[in-house]
């Protein structure tokens, strides 16, 4: 099975990020189909890229494509500028969950899964470096992670930006 290892990096200025001030780095997830549906990175790699950044990176973003086209770029400027007046550790691009979602006993279905409270995250996600290099140092014998989930489980503030989004700001527990 291939695996997502190659994390291609992109400067702010590369992309021309108005909102990255030279502070930002995007990294393409290269993984192709076996990546899944989101963004999902080998820890090792990601722990070794992420002490490897310059200082002067203080945000760092993943997305799911090779070369990000005007449309993603787009939405990474919104959400940097989204993150400067945020007190969230992190943003996660998402949409409502639209599949069906049964719960199964024994290879039966016994119930389907209401999907008011249910999203499905999407790249770009938007983590400040800080609270990923906090949950790398945390992270333990895991081979694979998806970074915002990893930030979430280790205490950090993810916060949702895309459509559906309720006037209210949701977010992770701390």
């Amino acid at each position: 099975m291939s695996s997502p290892h190659l994390l291609r990096p992109f400067s702010s200025r590369q992309l021309s990020l108005v909102a990255g001030d030279g502070k930002v780095l995007v990294f393409a997830v290269l993984g192709g189909r076996y990546a899944g549906s989101s963004v999902q990175v080998h820890v090792p790699t990601l722990a070794r890229r992420v002490e490897q950044l310059p200082r002067s990176i203080d945000t760092v973003v993943f997305i799911d494509e090779p070369v990000p086209d005007g449309a993603v770029v787009a939405t990474i400027d919104d959400m940097l500028t989204d993150m400067e007046g945020s007190q969230a550790d992190a943003l996660a691009h998402f949409a409502p969950a639209t599949e069906a979602v049964k719960r199964v006993d024994g290879g039966v279905v016994v119930e389907g899964v209401d999907r008011s409270s249910l999203v499905t995250v999407r790249s770009p996600e938007v983590i400040r470096k800080p609270a990923l290099e906090r949950a790398l140092d945390r992270v333990g014998p895991m081979q694979w992670v998806n970074p915002t989930a990893l930030v979430a489980a280790h205490g950090s503030v993810v916060e949702l930006y895309g459509s559906g989004l309720a006037p209210e700001r949701r977010s992770s527990p701390r």
